[in-house]
């Protein structure tokens, strides 16, 4: 009998490699995919699997014959806006999207185009962004001249009908004319993003476009200040009657007066509120009491482009001053809160440390704390976390003499009052607590 065994390299395990092909860069997939044949079909499905315009412009120069072999592998495309990028994706394989962002411009080529990348991918479609145009012209300083898609009602209609398993769909910067030309519903709608207005169009013989999404959970919207408000009492009732699973809402570029009044009178049974930072107020707040017992999460909206996981700390804006002391209220009132992101806005300890947050169950923070200034200090921060995380877990897994010794780190911990160990001790009262990010990437407990 022949004993001798065949060391295998883990690697030429088809499924190895292909679990490692999520997690790498393009350019390391690229790498990968040159290694044999066996080893691009595995990677090229990660070189593929996203286009996004801003970043993959050379795409739009690619042969017909090299799209026609990989554009199956495509699933999410971003920023597709001019007509050569739309006709760019117009092939019949490119037939597998799942997220797709397209700009409809006025010309009937474009329109034409973008309506058969939406017909062939109908089935695979999860979420639709219908983009606004942006036309450039450079003098001394760049103008930007937006031009607003607009799109009729029965072409919305034919969208929905052909696309029966979109679960998303955004609507910024577009213009609806016409009507409905018969009621209609799409079942699979749980995120819709449109303008205030238009969502509550002004004919109030029929009802709001909430009544297309029965099973809308999160209603993306925003009020410009030039427009009529939408009476409280009209978006109360419309959400009652027509989305009784609506639990998130994202408010947009509203008028400071807006937001709190939308919390207080027309919003119901939230569980999830992100909105501008310019409305971090103290009646915003008040507004967001009135929902303790149901929020789960409360953020603001990130700047355009920020990064969370970028190799800096940025310094906090001397122009945020909210009230450190009503922003308190929120955690300490919020009980099923399981995330909480006040970024940009900073914390005093001092202010922290003077009553309890009640948000035992806190999963995901996201804040700024006066004194964390610098990746050092954070890091530091994070690792009396970490190891305090790990203490905990020893504790209730071990015996006595190792309860013990974990017992006087936490004493030393407890007796530490430098701002990191405050922060640290504060991050430990919560044992769900998963994501942390202070100023300088996110964080885990292992």
């Amino acid at each position: 009998m022949d004993t001798a065994t065949t060391t295998r390299n883990p690697f030429d395990i088809p499924e190895l490699r292909h679990q490692l092909s999520q997690f790498l860069p393009n350019k390391d997939a690229i790498s990968c995919a040159l290694v044999s044949k066996a080893w691009t079909l595995d990677f090229v499905r990660t070189i593929w699997f996203q286009i996004e315009f801003e970043i993959h412009p050379q795409f739009v120069d690619l042969s017909p014959d090299i799209v026609a072999k990989h554009g199956r592998n495509i699933r999410v495309v971003k920023n597709a806006i001019t007509l050569e990028e739309v006709s760019a994706l117009n092939h019949v394989n490119v037939n597998s999207l799942r997220h797709l962002e397209i700009g409809v411009s006025t010309t009937p080529t474009q329109q034409e185009n973008a309506y058969q990348v939406i017909t062939r991918n109908n089935t695979n479609l999860q979420a639709l962004i219908l983009l606004r145009i942006v036309n450039y012209s450079y003098s001394i300083l760049p103008q930007h001249s937006i031009e607003s898609l607009t799109l009729s009602y029965s072409g919305l209609e034919s969208i929905l009908q052909i696309c029966i398993n979109l679960a998303k769909l955004r609507l910024p910067h577009v213009t609806l004319t016409g009507s409905p030309n018969r009621p209609f519903q799409h079942m699979g709608i749980t995120l819709f993003s449109f303008g205030l207005k238009i969502i509550f169009h002004e004919g109030l013989t029929r009802p709001s476009m909430l009544s297309h999404f029965p099973n809308l959970t999160t209603l993306d919207t925003w009020h410009n200040i030039s427009e009529v408000i939408v009476s409280s009492s009209r978006i109360n009732a419309e959400i009652l009657r027509y989305c009784p699973l609506l639990t998130q809402y994202k408010l947009k570029y509203f008028a400071s007066s807006i937001t709190p009044v939308f919390l207080a009178n027309a919003a119901t049974n939230v569980m999830r509120i992100t909105f501008e930072k310019d409305e971090m107020v103290s009646e915003t707040i008040s507004a967001i009491i009135l929902h303790r017992a149901t929020l789960t999460k409360v953020a603001l909206f990130c700047s355009y482009g920020y990064d969370y996981e970028m190799d800096k700390v940025n310094p906090v804006s001397l122009q945020i001053a909210a009230s450190n002391k009503m922003l308190q209220l929120i955690p300490r009132s919020c009980t099923h809160l399981k995330r909480l992101n006040p970024y940009p806005y900073e914390m005093d300890m001092d202010v922290v440390e003077a009553a309890e947050w009640v948000c035992k169950d806190l999963r995901k923070l996201r804040i700024r704390v006066k004194g964390l200034d610098t990746k050092e200090r954070i890091l530091k921060t994070i690792a009396f976390w970490r190891a305090g995380c790990w203490r905990r877990w020893q504790k209730n897994a071990t015996g006595v003499n190792a309860a013990v010794a974990v017992d006087g780190e936490e004493k030393r911990l407890e007796e530490d009052h430098s701002i990191e160990a405050r922060v640290a001790r504060h991050l430990l009262k919560f044992e769900q607590l998963w994501w942390v990010w202070l100023g300088y990437k996110t964080w885990t407990p292992i």
